[in-house]
């Protein structure tokens, strides 16, 4: 009788889990129907500056409102905002860090992004939304790289920038958790002269406009070998097909040479 009991109400606690976590799918699924009507809004009133701003300024608003309240939304995929283009959405391979960022269509060929980074340590969830003093273009995020040294994890995010149909930028900084706090200090990049936390890559966007891929992969990093390589560029702003290699040593990514 006793085993019996046991049974039922586990049986009952796990319908009610499930309920609970498709209710919760539900709900998000709801909120993304939400998000990219306003965002189809501010795009089919482009050319109508204040139409446009109102309803790219009110998705701004609701993402950063719904991913602040919902910490359940760092496992969603949100595949439909993602595909849709109007949000790049990035995760970590192990899934403790994602960044949103997106065009708020707020400038002309100079094109102003806007964040939220969401983070997880020991089970719970934080999430940091940049400030960006004024002017400053922000940037959209490509492509998180995730390593391991000395049992620290490290979160490697490509940046990139948009200042006009020509110049560009990206680049590749450190992130690290530690306790709450979501922090960028640690400097991984060692030259010959110095310790750095980023590499910035400015660059002509029009030497490299016949690339195929979207966004540019300029900025990479090869796992197997442990190697980030960077573009060469030239003083007036074309990308060569030369790399810088900056290898992982002990504790830091070297430069150790050009390929």
């Amino acid at each position: 009788m006793i085993c019996r009991k046991l049974f039922y109400s586990l049986a009952l606690l796990l319908m009610c889990i499930c309920n609970c976590s498709y209710a919760q799918q539900v709900s998000i699924q709801q909120e993304e129907h939400k998000l990219i009507t306003l965002y189809s809004a501010a795009m089919a009133r482009l050319g109508n500056n204040d139409s446009t701003t109102y309803y790219a300024d009110k998705f701004g608003r609701e993402l950063k409102r719904y991913i602040t309240a919902t910490p359940a939304s760092l496992d969603y995929p949100f595949k439909r905002l993602a595909d849709s283009n109007y949000c790049n959405i990035i995760t970590s391979s192990d899934g403790n860090l994602r960044i949103y960022s997106w065009d708020t269509w707020t400038g002309g060929s100079m094109h102003f992004y806007n964040q939220i980074i969401q983070y997880r340590n020991k089970g719970v969830v934080f999430t940091k939304i940049p400030n960006y003093a004024e002017g400053d273009a922000g940037v959209f995020c490509s492509a998180i790289f995730t390593v391991t040294i000395k049992g620290v994890v490290y979160y490697l995010p490509i940046s990139n920038g948009t200042y006009s149909n020509k110049d560009a930028s990206q680049s590749v900084s450190v992130l690290t958790i530690r306790d709450r706090e979501l922090t960028d200090t640690a400097r991984l990049f060692k030259t010959k002269k110095q310790l750095l936390n980023a590499i910035d890559v400015n660059f002509d966007f029009l030497s490299v406009v016949d690339r195929p891929e979207r966004p540019l992969a300029l900025i990479t990093y090869n796992e197997k070998e442990k190697v980030i390589r960077i573009p060469l560029v030239k003083d007036n702003g074309r990308v060569t097909r030369q790399r810088l290699l900056y290898k992982l040593q002990g504790n830091y990514f070297t430069f150790t040479g050009i390929e």
